[in-house]
């Protein structure tokens, strides 16, 4: 508007739709995890599997399943900031409005997602080859013949989630009169986050004789062939339109389950959070500063619906769904609150030790809130143990307090090496089936009156951890090189960690890992420039590291295996405001392999193949 004026508005409708993604899976499986292999009727033979090897004899829990899964997704967003700058003498001022609408329709698709079930099978897994192991059915119902199965399950998800945020924000920033450069800064933010469930799931019963009156297609190739499987796909859109079977003399809908669904899938909640901050920035001599704090009030509100104590029979909800799902939601309607404030104070500073080397200190508190689908009313109830198992609106964030330090030499022409050390502590770890009271016995103690005396238990705040590690990059343009090498450039880097975590024990637990904390990475790459020619090669190390904890069956911790990936780009500018580019991720197919408490218990694997992008961009 003026030198002193700008006015931005940034507009996006962006509309993602994915139809017809099939998917099929196939699973066999005998007993649980606590299952010990017996002489006479558990699933495994006793004696007869090692490491590589399981021999599985043909029991009734001896079980195959392929599962027959349509996709379909519906993703529109709509978003809209406004904002504007100006500039009044010693005063910058800027200020936002936000608002973000998003819309996802999910679900199986008009075919949705079928189970074919067969019962009684016998088979030896030889785990050789980890990711295709072999598998030889050795006694039961033909596996390859669609009519030893029978339908298990097969049912239409149809979910609507509404997401909505509403933002203000605003910033004033001061010179202060001073010889040296020194600013004050304040600011202000106001957010309201809502999300809102709809469902419309349908269930169906399979009225027939067994899964070989449905129809299977012949053509649909899987990679279970290379484990040995010829086994039958059954395309479920064959089978159903638009959520409906086409054969309804095969089918039987659960209209219960339909009405049940539309209370414990219609929910939502409201996160609103104020924020104040007050800051100061500037240099003095060779030593840079900001220092500040943030200040935040977090109000959570939810409500949704849960089952009554004592529901219905299986009868009555034959006879009557309507009524008995309503008997059984219909008045448990639950709404609930909580909130909490925290400060986040923090220190940064710079000193120049020299032209080219330099020295950073910062101390700072940082968090993570709890994800809004812990908000949400859920109960689970225990009879037998007295407990109510439920979602804690007044969950804690995850808070951290940080300390960084690194030093950095800068060379000519355009270089850098550095190393920087870090320590991080993080408090209120998220933990599942805390025990934080006793049901009271009076009509308001939030369950109707219901579940007097009762343990009251969730996910709630409880432990700590501490990671500290070690980071060493360096980057270089070799513009030294001779002829066409000028345009070549090297970088790397390395990180290495150490975690570790007490989980709320009351003693630190040296040898207990952190999740999602990766104890070695590193990047080697390069690129080269010529004319219009660019070009860059890169490989990633991730090492090994614990991605889900099991606190109570350390057995049962999944990693994720060690992984090195290489990506390559190449680019052609056409000319000015026009250029090319093909990207290629993975390009030695790298595979993610995941496993339970030890290396060889592979859970899974991921084989994600190669991606390549191929892109314009320009300017008008």
């Amino acid at each position: 508007m003026s030198p002193k004026t700008k006015l931005s508005l940034n507009l996006i409708y962006n509309d993602a739709m994915e139809r017809f993604r099939l998917r099929y899976f196939f699973r066999a499986f005998t007993g649980n995890q606590n299952t010990v292999p017996n002489a006479t009727n558990s699933g495994v033979i006793p004696g007869e599997f090692t490491g590589i090897i399981t021999q599985v004899r043909p029991v009734a829990a001896s079980t195959i399943d392929i599962t027959s899964q349509m996709s379909n997704f519906f993703h529109r967003q709509r978003h809209i900031d406004f904002g504007a700058e100006h500039t009044w003498g010693p005063f910058d001022v800027d200020y936002n409005a936000v608002t973000s609408i998003d819309t996802i329709h999910g679900g199986g698709g008009g075919g949705g997602v079928l189970v074919n079930r067969a019962t009684g099978v016998g088979w030896s897994l030889d785990r050789t080859d980890p990711i295709y192991p072999r598998f030889t059915q050795t006694a039961g119902p033909d596996i390859t013949n669609p009519a030893s199965y029978r339908p298990n399950s097969y049912g239409f998800n149809d979910t609507t989630n509404l997401h909505r945020i509403r933002e203000l924000r605003g910033n004033v920033r001061y010179k202060l009169p001073t010889d040296v450069t020194a600013y004050l800064k304040t600011g202000v933010r106001w957010r309201e986050e809502k999300a809102d469930n709809g469902n419309k799931n349908r269930r169906y019963i399979f009225t027939g004789t067994n899964s070989g009156q449905l129809p299977t297609d012949p053509t649909i190739r899987t990679a279970n062939e290379r484990s040995g499987l010829q086994i039958p796909a059954w395309n479920s859109n064959a089978i159903a339109r638009d959520r409906t079977p086409v054969d309804s003399a095969l089918w039987r809908e659960d209209v219960y389950f339909h009405e049940m669904s539309a209370f414990t899938g219609t929910r939502g909640v409201t996160e609103t959070v104020g924020a104040a901050y007050i800051m100061t920035q500037g240099k003095i001599g060779n030593t840079g500063f900001l220092a500040g704090v943030r200040g935040e009030k977090t109000e959570d509100d939810s409500w949704g619906w849960v089952r009554q104590r004592f529901p219905s029979s299986a009868a009555d909800q034959a006879a009557d769904p309507v009524g008995a799902a309503q008997r059984d939601y219909a008045n448990t309607r639950r709404d609930l609150s909580g909130s909490y404030n925290k400060l986040f104070p923090s220190v940064h500073l710079t000193h120049d030790l020299s032209q080219n080397l330099k020295a950073r200190l910062s101390w700072s508190t940082s968090f993570g809130r709890p994800p809004l689908s812990n908000l949400m009313p859920n109960e689970t109830i225990s009879e037998p143990n007295m407990t109510v198992t439920i979602n804690n609106p007044d969950l804690k964030p995850q808070t951290a307090e940080n300390w960084d330090a690194s030093l950095e030499y800068y060379f000519e022409p355009v270089g850098s090496v550095s190393v920087g050390w870090f320590h991080k502590k993080i408090e209120d770890f998220f933990q599942n089936n805390v025990p934080f009271g006793t049901v009271g016995p009076n009509q308001d103690n939030g369950f109707n009156g219901e579940y007097a005396g009762f343990t009251l238990q969730g996910r709630s705040n409880l432990g700590t951890a501490t990671i500290q590690g070690w980071e060493l990059s360096y980057q270089q343009q070799l513009t030294s090189l001779p002829g066409i090498l000028e345009g070549l450039g090297v970088f790397a880097n390395y990180t290495y960690l150490e975690t570790h975590g007490d989980w709320g024990r009351g003693a630190d637990a040296a040898t207990t890992p952190v999740p999602d904390f990766v104890p070695r990475t590193g990047n080697i790459g390069m690129s080269w420039r010529y004319r219009r020619f660019s070009s860059n090669v890169r490989a990633n190390y991730t090492g090994r590291y614990l991605d889900t904890l099991n606190i109570a069956n350390p057995p049962l911790n999944l990693y994720r295996e060690d992984r090195t990936t290489v990506n390559a780009g190449i680019a052609y500018q056409f000319r000015p405001t026009l250029s090319f580019s093909i990207d290629v991720q993975n390009l030695f197919q790298a595979e993610q392999r995941f496993y339970r408490g030890f290396s060889d218990r592979l859970q899974s694997a991921i084989v994600p193949g190669i991606n390549v992008t191929a892109g314009v961009s320009g300017r008008f």
